[in-house]
Order: C-alpha cells, then sequence, then structure tokens
C-alpha cells in the first residue's frame, strides 16, 4: 500500500463529504470520543485482522482498515481500506488517499483531478421516497416466542436472553441511504451515539448505537456496558433516572452485562482498572439506558480485534450462556440478524482502533428498508413490557421515516 496525504479541509468540509453518495462508503462518527472517519470508494480488500504493512507518515500509520461483521457467522468479516480516507481531526479535514500500486494506475495529474474533484463535491440532495406502512417480519411471533424464551430462563436454560424484532417497509424506488443517514446523525450526533453509515452499491447498513464495544489506543482498552431501558417521556431527567436506577429488573439485567465483561477480560489475562460500583445514566432522545464504563490498561500486543473477538456477543446482545441463547436465538427469530448487533468499526495497521455495535440501526436493500430493535429477557420480565421497550427502540428511527 502506498498512501499520498493531501492539504487539510475545513470542519464543514467533512460534513459536505459526508453527504456524498458513493457505491463504497464507510462513515463512522462519535463526537464524544472524537471520532469521525470517512471512507471512499475501495483501494483494497483483505479477510479482517490479516497482517498488514503500512506507510508510515509523522511515525503514526495513515492505513484505516473498515470492517462490520456479522452477528453470527462462520464466514471471516472482511476489511477494507478506501481509496480516500477522511479524518475529521479538530476543525480540520485530513484527506489521504490510498493506493495499490498492484491493481491501479495512477498519476500527479489524474490525483490532483480527483482531489479538486472531492473538495468541490456537493451533497448528495436525491429525495427519501414515501415508504409503505411497516410490516412486522414473522407476524404475530413475539409474544408467544418470548413468554417461552422466560419460562425457560426461569427453567434455568438461561440467565439471560436477547429477543429483536424486525420492522420492513418498501418503496417503489431504490431507497437512497443519504437522506435517512443526514437525518440519523442530525438527531444522535450530539447524544454520545456512534452514528454510522456503510455501503456497498444497492446495499447500506446505517444507524445509531449507544453502545462502543472496543476502543483501544495508547495502551488503554475501553468498553461499557450498557443494558437497563425505560422509555424517555420528555420527564424531568432526575425523575426518569431515579426511575431507572430503582428498578431491580432493569439493574439485574445491567449487572449480567457488566460481570460477563469484567470475566472476559480477566479470562483475556486483562485486568479492569475501573468498574464503577454504580452505573450512570445515558439519556437518548427516544430512551434511557444503565451505562458502566470500563477502562484496562493492555500489553503492547494486543489488537483491538483481539478485543473485539473476546467480548463480541455481549450479554446486551445475545444473553447468558451465550451457546443457548445464540441457538435459541437461531431457532425463534424469524429472519436473520445479519450486521444486526455485530461489531463494526474501523483498526489501524498498529492495532488501535475502535468498534461499536451495530444496533438501533437499518438495512437498506434496493427498495426495502428494514429496521431492527431488540430488548434483554429475564427472570420477571413481562412480554408485552418488553414488547413496548422494543417499539421505543424502534423510535430511534421510525421518525425519521415518511410514510403514503
Amino acid at each position: 500500500m502506498l498512501s499520498i496525504a493531501f492539504p487539510p479541509l475545513t470542519a464543514e468540509a467533512f460534513s459536505r463529504l459526508a453527504a456524498v453518495a458513493a457505491d463504497e462508503k464507510f462513515f463512522i462518527e462519535n463526537r464524544h470520543r472524537g471520532i469521525a472517519e470517512l471512507g471512499l470508494g475501495i483501494c483494497k480488500s483483505v479477510p479482517a485482522g490479516a497482517p498488514i504493512s503500512a506507510v508510515q507518515f509523522g511515525g503514526k500509520s495513515s492505513l484505516i482498515f473498515f470492517c462490520a461483521f456479522p452477528f453470527q457467522s462462520k464466514t471471516p468479516a472482511t476489511a477494507h481500506a478506501a481509496k480516500w480516507q477522511i479524518s475529521l481531526i479538530g476543525n480540520a479535514t485530513q484527506l489521504v488517499r490510498n493506493i495499490d500500486p498492484q491493481s491501479e494506475n495512477v498519476s500527479a495529474e489524474s490525483l490532483s483531478a480527483e482531489y479538486d474533484a472531492l473538495k468541490n463535491a456537493k451533497p448528495n440532495e436525491t429525495a427519501f421516497p414515501p415508504l409503505s406502512a411497516a410490516r412486522e417480519v414473522g407476524g404475530d411471533w413475539y409474544l408467544p416466542t418470548c413468554a417461552r424464551a422466560v419460562a425457560a430462563n426461569e427453567a434455568g436454560r438461561f440467565e439471560k436472553i436477547v429477543l429483536a424484532r424486525a420492522l420492513d417497509f418498501s418503496a417503489e424506488e431504490k431507497i437512497p441511504a443519504q437522506p435517512l443517514f443526514k437525518r440519523l446523525r442530525e438527531r444522535f450526533a450530539e447524544s454520545g451515539c456512534t452514528v454510522f453509515c456503510f455501503e456497498n452499491g444497492e446495499r447500506a447498513f446505517l444507524g445509531a448505537t449507544p453502545e462502543s464495544l472496543a476502543s483501544v489506543h495508547a495502551g488503554t482498552l475501553e468498553t461499557e456496558a450498557i443494558a437497563g431501558t425505560i422509555t424517555n417521556d420528555g420527564s424531568n431527567f432526575s425523575v426518569l433516572a431515579r426511575k431507572i436506577l430503582s428498578d431491580e429488573k432493569e439493574r439485574r439485567e445491567h449487572q449480567t452485562v457488566v460481570t460477563f465483561i469484567a470475566e472476559k477480560l480477566n479470562a483475556a489475562g486483562i485486568t479492569p482498572a475501573e468498574i464503577p460500583a454504580t452505573p450512570d445514566v445515558l439519556a437518548l432522545p427516544n430512551v434511557l439506558h444503565l451505562r458502566t464504563k470500563i477502562r484496562a490498561k493492555i500489553p503492547p500486543h494486543l489488537h483491538v480485534l483481539d478485543a473485539v473477538r473476546q467480548l463480541h456477543p455481549t450479554p446486551a446482545m445475545c444473553g447468558v450462556p451465550a451457546e443457548s441463547a445464540r441457538a435459541f436465538i437461531l431457532e425463534n427469530e424469524p429472519f436473520p440478524r445479519e450486521n444486526f448487533a455485530g461489531p463494526l468499526g474501523f483498526y489501524r495497521a498498529d492495532g488501535n482502533g475502535f468498534f461499536a455495535v451495530g444496533i438501533r440501526s437499518a438495512k437498506i436493500s434496493g427498495s426495502t428498508l428494514r429496521i431492527y430493535a431488540g430488548s434483554g429477557l429475564v427472570s420477571g420480565s413481562v412480554p408485552k413490557r418488553e414488547f413496548s421497550e422494543i417499539d421505543a427502540k424502534f423510535s430511534a428511527l421510525r421518525p425519521l421515516l415518511n410514510f403514503h
């Protein structure tokens, strides 16, 4: 790989480029963490985690690989180095053009022309088409299946299991990802969520997830447990925070995830340095969650993908024990999860990187749009309450859609 650095642009240019249409596009942003990475086009694709050699600039690797793992698949995920790699750093946009000399012939003139075209690119103004009313994938399967899952839980098969629902919408034309992603970014970018959009031709996976799975930087691993949910009905935050913090079922569900993460890290020889005794409350426009942030020092050789493999799937996405819960999910959910609830993000040649969990998300395939959400079931869960909780989570995306 060979990387050519270009002059920086303004932060406004980054927002403009984020709205540019592209056959292949990788975007991930978490403003609270200072992360904003955009890739346009594909320079090279490799199996995720394959050894990579990168040209170094200023002592730091300039090469980023974007990657989205399915929730469960025996097929290894593919990681992509973008042709144009665009990072928002402070108030400037850094541009890097990655080149694979084995497959691409470029000249100074062609690179200059590409740069000028990118610098002057206009946002995609494609209208979002009207959509049909929502169709529950699988029909009326959830409530009886939820009841069976709770019964299996209380019989000792699980300590916790997460069941998800999906809603399908259709249009009379191809559905563009960018108008919906723009709305998501406007609504959630300042909330602490990670907003993302991975596009490839006719397909796109996008969302605004509150859950970060693993961040590795400067010898430190950061992860978090997010579990326990109530609807944000617009009441006073202090009142809502006291409500969720005093809810025994939500606290028990949350502690299951905290314990799992600590045990997984300890099994990998990583002792968490910081696990607060009491969770804080994450307030989003549609829901509130219990959250525990976890930090640990890691050995120099640990790659962010090692942490991803160790932590995925957490009980917030699957259940405990994981294998029993996963088997029940695969047997009973009437749709494949694909990238829903799977890790997605980027890693660098030095092993640093960031991965979030693909929840509060949507898949666009041609003229069909599918949105996903799930809830955690423990002993004492009430199916109708869980159904309503998922509806509240659907409201991350559903109000942003048009209907006819």
